[in-house]
């Protein structure tokens, strides 16, 4: 029996406006609590930000953050990882040599822009990371980095996730978020690591567990997830990952799925 949920967000379930049917969400919500489910928020994004997005039940959730470099448990840190010094620095210099480039160092409490971006892309940035903040230098991060962020021209995301992956092995692994970027995260974390830790602490299987998702970084959740939902304007990989198909995330497809599960178990 399904005990916990976990869904991406952005392409999933938040919608083309980054919003969603709040109402809607309260109501299923409120049924997954009365039979004992856990709404896990599986997200690229940090999870102050997460918490803004579900304000009135935001220490009731459990948020696996950062593509899950951060597992937060009802308003309680259970795991933080971090990227050492001199990893930031070694990528920050091979970032140094694409002109076009755009880095986010993303901290437990707050995201750093480095260098002089235009201000389109700040915006949007701020968006993601409420309260990221322009920097001219590393020396000028206090927080532990948790995760990078590379933007870089559609036609060298393939090949620079590819270098990454190759000179930071064992370091830093690169994943597509699907919207033209680079998620830069610890080795060995990703989503599936960080509900593993919350299915061991809570006494779960994966078959315990279902979970949604569109695009590249979802595929280790959907692979270990009991029951996979790929979103139908996703990815072709994602879609062969997956057991089943939920409508497109404009037409609130994770809640969807999730009401047709609930009146038929």
């Amino acid at each position: 029996m399904i005990k916990a949920i976990a869904t991406d967000m952005d392409g999933t379930f938040l919608n083309s406006h980054s919003t969603y049917d709040q109402d809607r969400f309260l109501a299923v919500y409120r049924e997954l609590l009365a039979r004992g489910i856990q709404f896990i928020v599986a997200s690229g994004n940090p999870v102050y930000q997460l918490q803004k997005t579900f304000a009135p039940v935001k220490d009731e959730l459990v948020y696996v953050a950062e593509n899950g470099v951060e597992l937060i448990d009802h308003g309680q840190d259970v795991f933080v990882g971090q990227i050492s010094a001199q990893t930031v620095a070694r990528l920050a210099a091979l970032a140094e040599t694409i002109p076009t480039k755009r880095l986010i160092l993303s901290g437990r409490h707050q995201a750093y822009i480095l260098g002089d971006l235009p201000a389109d892309f700040v915006r949007v940035a701020e968006h993601h990371y409420p309260g990221v903040k322009e920097i001219s230098n590393l020396d000028q991060v206090s927080d532990p980095v948790v995760k990078m962020m590379l933007d870089v021209p559609g036609e060298l995301t393939e090949s620079l996730m590819a270098k990454i992956n190759h000179d930071f092995a064992g370091e830093l692994t690169a994943v597509s978020s699907g919207y033209g970027n680079l998620d830069l995260i610890v080795a060995g974390m990703d989503k599936a690591a960080g509900l593993k830790h919350y299915l061991a602490a809570n006494n779960l299987t994966p078959d315990q567990l279902m979970a949604f998702g569109d695009g590249q970084n979802d595929l280790t959740m959907l692979q270990l997830a009991g029951e996979s939902y790929a979103m139908e304007n996703g990815s072709d990989l994602v879609k062969r990952a997956a057991k089943h198909r939920a409508k497109p995330n404009d037409e609130n497809g994770v809640l969807a799925a999730i009401e047709d599960w609930l009146a038929t178990h």
